[in-house]
This record gives structure tokens, sequence and C-alpha cells, in this order.
């Protein structure tokens, strides 16, 4: 099919121009900087994924991956400026749960998630872990599901935003544990586990990889995993489906574009990020974080985001929450 195509282009002597140029320009790509969206303040999840995989990815690519970090609105504002980029390959944004989230929680988004972009790739999932203050009185996550019974509103729970995962894994521990915990926003992952260390918040549902270094330290107290039994990674750190029968919450990160994105050039992202990911030193990185290789290319990836704006709609309505 592609050779009778370039044939016909050819014949066509008008256009012929323009598909050669059309072509030269995407096979020369990049030939400049790239802007890595990272939704979120320095410190959270997504920035601790994009500074492990930008300085490979720059090195591969030829040209300087620039990670940009724009937070706000459960990483919607990262998303609304990629959203708006022009589609040449040169504004890459790092996607995850909270994208998929928006959709319902949000009346007014300037973009819609499954329009604006081109999904490449799907390339890991990852727990996340409900942290605590080194001197909340909830020492376990039976004792912290005992308190919110005890007392329903009164633990403070922070979270980087409505639809976050760390928002979404606390409204299902709610849902399921049948108990009600105040959720306190932040602009982002960073600030939100901050809080925590600090004692502003009494418990976080944060990505593993960013509480990993505070758990080390004892500036904060790992409660439970979100995984649906204990990880290889962190034998010791119990499961939340030890209290909560049934509970499982994985968090995820993919690459998106602008809709629009010429093929050959998502296509050279995603090898280019495939490539990345194969470094010892970038695998390693990932894995010591908790975060679990996997390879999702264009079209499952697409299906996928489908699937989880309709599933999480439906946890929303569940949790009852409002959109905004």
């Amino acid at each position: 099919m592609k050779q009778f195509l370039k044939i016909a282009a050819v014949a066509l002597t008008g256009l012929a121009p323009l598909t050669v140029a059309g072509t030269a320009q995407a096979i020369d790509y990049p030939t400049k900087p790239i802007t890595w969206i990272a939704p979120s303040s320095a410190g959270g999840g997504f920035d601790i994924v994009s500074r492990i995989l930008s300085p490979k990815l720059s090195e591969v690519l030829g040209q300087p991956v620039v990670v940009q970090n724009i937070e706000g609105a459960g990483a919607t504002i990262g998303a609304a400026v990629a959203a708006s980029a022009a589609p040449d390959g040169y504004t890459i944004l790092l996607a995850n749960a909270n994208h998929t989230a928006a959709e319902s929680l949000y009346k007014s988004l300037s973009y819609h998630l499954l329009d604006a972009f081109d999904p490449i790739v799907r390339f890991t999932e990852l727990q996340q872990v409900f942290i605590a203050n080194p001197n909340f009185e909830a020492k376990t996550m039976e004792e912290l599901v005992a308190l919110a019974k005890e007392k329903p509103g009164e633990i403070n729970m922070a979270h980087a935003g409505v639809g976050s995962p760390t928002f979404m894994c606390s409204k299902l521990l709610q849902a399921e544990a049948g108990i009600e915990i105040s959720d306190i926003p932040y602009a982002g992952g960073g600030q939100a586990l901050t809080a925590v260390v600090s004692g502003e918040s009494d418990v976080e549902c944060a990505l593993y990889s960013a509480a990993k270094p505070f758990m080390e330290d004892g500036t904060v107290r790992g409660l439970a995993i979100t995984s649906k039994e204990r990880a290889s990674f962190a034998p010791d750190l119990p499961a939340v489906s030890e209290t909560v029968p049934g509970y499982e919450f994985l968090g995820w990160f993919g690459l998106v574009v602008p809709k629009g994105t010429p093929l050959e050039v998502r296509e050279k992202i995603r090898s280019a990020l495939v490539e990345t990911l194969a470094d010892e030193k970038v695998k390693n990185a990932l894995a010591e974080l908790g975060m679990l290789p996997i390879d999702q290319g264009p079209e499952e990836f697409g299906a996928y985001l489908k699937n989880e704006v309709e599933q999480t709609k439906a946890l929303i309505e569940k949790a009852g929450i409002e959109p905004q």
C-alpha cells in the first residue's frame, strides 16, 4: 500500500515536491531541543521519572530533552500547554492517571484527552504507598482505617490535586473501607509529600518512587502498598488488601504528543524511549522505585486510555465526587 501511494505521489507532479519535503522533514527529526512537560512540581513522581529518562533520551535522540515542570490542577495545566503546542514532535507530555480522571472531574477543560493527543507508548506501571507523618497516631493501615471510623473527617490526607493518582487511590480506599477522610489538595506530588513530612497533613497515598527515600530516612512512615499483594522490592510493607480485602490501585506513565504529530516522528520518539528504557542505569533506577516495565504501543495505549476514562468516571460517581 505504501509503495502504491509513493508511485501515485510521484505521478502527481504538482504534489510530489510537498510529499518529498514533508517526508524529509520527518526523517530529519529532531533538529532542535525537545520540551518534555512534567505536569507537576519538582520532587513529585512526574519529575522523578522525567529526570531519570531525559539524560539518556537526549543522548539517543541527539538533541537536548528539556524537562519543564508545569504544576497545578491535577496535572491538567501542563496537559493544556502540551495540547496547544505545535504537532511537530518538539513537545512531549508525560501522562498518567491524572489525565484520564480529569475528563470526569473538570467541567471546563480546554482540551479533551482522546481528541487532543496522539498516544505513543505506556511504558510503566507502578505502585503507590500510603504514608504517614511519624508522629501521627495510626502506625499501620489497620489503625488508620479504625481511626477514620472513630473520627470521620478528622484525618487530613494530602494529595497532588483532584484527579491525581494520590487523590484517586485515597478515594478508592474511602469507598471500599467505608471511611471518611478530609482530602487536602496541593499543587503537586512534591508539595503533598512535603506536607506529610512536616506534619501539616497526616497521611498521603504517594507514589512509591517519590516516598521511598523519605521512608528510608524515617521522615515518613510507610503504612501499606497499593498492589494486590506485597511487592518483591518491599516485602516488609503490607498490602492495603490485607486490611481492606480486594483493594488494588496501580499507577502508570506514558507518553503522548499533540494530535497530528507526523507518524514518522511518533515512531522515532517511541523507538528512542524503548532504547532509553533498555539502558541498564535507567532500568535499575526505575526498578528501585518500584516501577514495572511494560511496552504498550500506540493502538493498545489508545484503547487503554479510552477504557481508563470510562472506569475512572464510574469510580468518581461511586465516590460521589462532584466535577469542579
